[in-house]
């Protein structure tokens, strides 16, 4: 269900992100109202830039051996690229590549 809160695209040549929200479930509308304030919050103040959201269902959660091998989320994200036809291949990483990348 794509996003009926789209901004109009600024003709003056902005930046227009689109944004994934990838489930295996389907969400209540009180949680999907929850993602979008998300959104909002940090992309709806942005300076020339809109953003529209849709949702991207996959048969089940994503599942990798945290921390050991962080580099499946390339893989998984990559995957997704691809399935959404988006022709882009995401830069090679290492592990290392993760090390900086902290909820603290």
């Amino acid at each position: 269900m794509p996003d009926e809160r789209l901004v109009d695209f600024d003709s003056q040549g902005g930046n227009l992100i689109s944004v994934y929200l990838v489930t295996h479930f389907e969400l209540s509308d009180q949680s999907y109202k929850d993602v979008l304030s998300f959104n909002d919050d940090l992309l709806g103040m942005k300076h020339n830039c809109s953003y529209a959201m849709d949702i991207l269902s996959v048969k089940e959660e994503f599942d990798f051996d945290f921390p050991f091998n962080m580099l499946a989320i390339k893989s998984y994200v990559q995957e997704l690229i691809k399935r959404l036809g988006i022709d882009i291949t995401l830069p090679e990483m290492k592990e290392r590549d993760f090390d900086k990348l902290s909820q603290d």
